[in-house]
Parts: C-alpha cells; sequence; structure tokens
C-alpha cells in the first residue's frame, strides 16, 4: 500500500491530507483562530468540585474551565493547584477535557511520568520483537515513570530508543521545573504544531512521500527527520508550484464531498450519514443495485463495500463518539459475522482506535470512535443562517397558509385596511405571483400587492396596510 502525506502551511491554517494508494483517507484542518489543546500540559486551580457527576472544572488560564472526571479520587479541594493535560479540545458550549495522567509522546516511545509501568503497542505482534523493546525499556526506564512502546519502534536500534527517551525526560525535567515556580493558572508545556506532529505520529515504512508547500516548515520536517534512524529526507518533497498542493494532487473534489449527506457506493448502492447530538447514525441502502444472483448475495456485495466505505468516511471525517450503522438485513449469522470482520479489518489502520460492537438482530452495529479534536465538520462548516442547522425550512405553501390565516384575523378587525401590501423573501414572493391571488382577494374582500425583500428571512414577511403600518 502506498501511503503518502501532504501538507499545506500558511499563517492562517495547516492541512494535513493522508492518502492510501491514490485514495484521501483522512484530513485535518488546524487554524490559528481557533486553539488545539489536546497534548498541552497546564499547572490548573481546582474552581469547583462537583461530588454528584464525580468531576472537578479546572481553571487554565481559558474562557473556559476544563473538566477533569475524579473517580473515586477524594484528593482535589476547590482552591488546589494541579497538572492536568488535555485530552479532548472544546466542543461548542462545552469546555475541554483533562486528566492527571500525563502522557509525553515521542517518536518511538511514551513517557508516563506519574506512573511506573511498561506497556507495549498491541500491534507490534512479532513475539521476538516485543521480547527485544521490552528487554531494552526495562534497562532504560527512569525510576517511578512509565514507558509505552510505540508501534513505530518496530526494528528501532537501541540507541534511537533510548535517545527518544533522554529527549522525553529532559522535556519532563524542564515542565516539572515551571511547575514548582508557576503561579496557577499556567502553560507548562505545548504540543508541536500539526505539521511535525504529522510526521511524528503517521511516518512509517509505508509512507513513500511527504508532501509539503511551505519552505519554513519543510526545513523543520527535514531536520526532524535527519535526526530520527531511518528517516531520510528523501521522501520530502517541496510543493513550489502556484496552485493549490491538493487540487494539484486531485483531491479537492473528494475534499468537497467530506460534508455531503449521501456518499455513493460504486456497486450503485450508497449511504446516508446523519449527525445527532449524541451520535452519528450511518444508513447503508441498496439504491440502483440489483446484482446478478441471488438476494442474499447481492445483500452481502452491497454490505461489503458499504463496511469499507463506512471505516473510510469515520477517519475522513474523523467522527467520534458513538456511531450506529444500520446495515441492509442479513438473515445469517454466518454474514453477520463475515461483516464485523470486514469491517473490523477496514478500521484496523484507524488510530483512533475504533471499537466495532456485536451486530443486533436489527442489523445495527455500534461502533466507538475515539474523540480528541472538535469533528471535522464542526472546523470547516457553520449552521446555516437560513435553517439554524435544522437542515429545513417551511415550505412555500406552509408560509402561504401562514399569511392567509393573518391577513384573515387582520381583516376580521373593525375598521381593518382593505389595502394590503404583503412583503416577503423572493423565494417566497416568486411562489405567491405564480398562485392565484386573485382567488384571495375575492375570498378576504381586499387588494393585495406583494413586494420582494431580500432582507427577510425565508420564513418571515410583513403585512402592510396602505398607510405603511405593520400589521
Amino acid at each position: 500500500m502506498e501511503t503518502k502525506i501532504i501538507i499545506s502551511a500558511t499563517s492562517e491554517e495547516t492541512r494535513m491530507g493522508l492518502t492510501e494508494n491514490g485514495r484521501l483517507m483522512e484530513y485535518l484542518v488546524e487554524r490559528s483562530s481557533e486553539k488545539h489543546l489536546v497534548g498541552n500540559i497546564f499547572k490548573g486551580r481546582v474552581n469547583n468540585v462537583v461530588p454528584g457527576i464525580q468531576a472537578a472544572f479546572i481553571d487554565i488560564g481559558l474562557q473556559q474551565n476544563a473538566f477533569l472526571y475524579l473517580g473515586e479520587s477524594n484528593d482535589i479541594t476547590e482552591g488546589k493547584s494541579i497538572l492536568v493535560q488535555i485530552t479532548k479540545d472544546a466542543r461548542g458550549s462545552k469546555g475541554p477535557s483533562a486528566t492527571r495522567e500525563l502522557t509525553l509522546p515521542g517518536r518511538y516511545v511514551v513517557l508516563l511520568p506519574l506512573a511506573d509501568y511498561i506497556g507495549v503497542s498491541h500491534k507490534i505482534e512479532n513475539k521476538e520483537e516485543r521480547n527485544r523493546l521490552k528487554a531494552i525499556i526495562e534497562e532504560a526506564k527512569p525510576d517511578g515513570m512509565g514507558i509505552v512502546i510505540r508501534t513505530a519502534a518496530i526494528g528501532a536500534s537501541e540507541e534511537a530508543l533510548l535517545e527518544d527517551i533522554r529527549h522525553l525526560c529532559a522535556n519532563w525535567r524542564v515542565i516539572e521545573a515551571r511547575g514548582k515556580v508557576e503561579k496557577a493558572p499556567a502553560t507548562l508545556y505545548r504540543e508541536l504544531d500539526l505539521s511535525v506532529r504529522i510526521v511524528r505520529d503517521y511516518l512509517t515504512n509505508d509512507v513513500s512521500q511527504i508532501i509539503l508547500d511551505d519552505k519554513a516548515v519543510y526545513g523543520r520536517v527535514c531536520e526532524l527527520l535527519k535526526n530520527m534512524p531511518g528517516g531520510t529526507t528523501g521522501r520530502v518533497l517541496l510543493h513550489e508550484k502556484q496552485e493549490d498542493v491538493f487540487a494539484y494532487y486531485g483531491l479537492r473534489e473528494e475534499i468537497d464531498t467530506i460534508s455531503d449527506r449521501r456518499i455513493d457506493l460504486s456497486c450503485g448502492g450508497y449511504l446516508v450519514i446523519d449527525y445527532t447530538e449524541a451520535m452519528t447514525v450511518i444508513d447503508v441502502n441498496s439504491g440502483r443495485y440489483s446484482g446478478r444472483e441471488n438476494l442474499e448475495e447481492t445483500i452481502m456485495q452491497i454490505n461489503r463495500e458499504a463496511a469499507v466505505e463506512i471505516a473510510r468516511q469515520l477517519r475522513l471525517r474523523d467522527i467520534g463518539g458513538i456511531i450506529v450503522v444500520d446495515f441492509i438485513d442479513m438473515h445469517t449469522q454466518e454474514h453477520q459475522q463475515e461483516i464485523l470482520q470486514v469491517l473490523q479489518q477496514a478500521l484496523s489502520n484507524d488510530k483512533m482506535k475504533p471499537r466495532v460492537q456485536d451486530i443486533t438482530v436489527l442489523n445495527l452495529v455500534e461502533i466507538t470512535r475515539k474523540k480528541a479534536r472538535q469533528n471535522l465538520s464542526t472546523v470547516l462548516y457553520a449552521p446555516c443562517p437560513i435553517c439554524q442547522g435544522g437542515g429545513r425550512v417551511q415550505s412555500r405553501e406552509t408560509v402561504a397558509l401562514e399569511i392567509k390565516r393573518r391577513l384573515r384575523t387582520l381583516l376580521a378587525k373593525p375598521c381593518a385596511s382593505r389595502s394590503i401590501l404583503i412583503s416577503a423573501n423572493p423565494w417566497m414572493v416568486e411562489w405567491l405571483r405564480a398562485k392565484d391571488l386573485r382567488q384571495w382577494e375575492r375570498e378576504l374582500a381586499c387588494k393585495i400587492k406583494v413586494e420582494a425583500d431580500t432582507g427577510l428571512h425565508i420564513e418571515t414577511f410583513s403585512i402592510l396596510d396602505n398607510t405603511g403600518v405593520d400589521k
């Protein structure tokens, strides 16, 4: 599988695209106007403790307090200064989420300065390699600290691992020293910018190219790779053409469809993705695909392709939380288990570690996926000013009937003007003029004129008499 990382960096935003065999699989955007806090370490002050939800709210010096789940811990009191690390960015009215279990990620290992154990990535499956890495870390692990060996450590030399640990320990000593002298709230550690984090976290042997369009970022990435064993700069390419780097590599159309509610499958079926406050719902539909064999095989063909595409869409749109998938009904347990296996395999490369639950008798599958950043849709899109995010507006007939009801009420009043001016959105006025307003005039015994006002909402209208007084 050929993998490419494409990074576009400007002063306003940084965009990253990850392609596998030429197809866009992940797309991340960070903007300078929106703070990305995940990974940052703060010395915070406990603002208040809420025993009923076993949580505390921590002042970290930002507009919103951080939410800290306490569990059974009872050593937190209001006004106390503590070190916390952000695990989830703020989302809407919700502040960021924090933890007291601090981690410092490196290229090959993750340092746990307040823990004391050794962990090994489950993706390192070779027993001999696991034992080799664990033996090295057991000798090098600082007393009283923990270390998790990352997947990227496969094949890494002992010196590379030790250098990674030394670097992380040096960072922790700086953080610890600052934590003793800084007054809460204070920022003690900031995560690297997106372009460098991407290279640190995504660079594997499968990555054939890293393409960047900014010279400064290109220089930082090359410098980073020089200090990484096997991290040759030969894979790094500077895009110097004037055309946008994502458009140049033919990815603009795929990016433009990220917000689409409907995703067509090559077999003729399609997916529908809907977002709610609590979860994301994905519906699998047969569409125009009728298959060439029996009904059950037709269903399986759609469901197989849907499972692979669903895994891609979760990564591409960065959908987190609870996801419920409604597959087309399968009538045998064997077929249900096959689709679960296809889905789990397709999700295996997802760094957000999705978990697939069992399939129900209604062919519903629940997936949970780690949510660290804001969903991509909240970064790229804002609620529609017309429908206010509802996805719908009243039909023109509905608005027209409301206008008519208001007219009946107004004209029933004593001394009501019989000359009426209706001001509405041009979309509504076009519809009213196409209808038989003369019938309204005969029925209501009045004279009606309509005029367009582009400043009015689609569902808003004004009824005026001939003196210009708003009714």
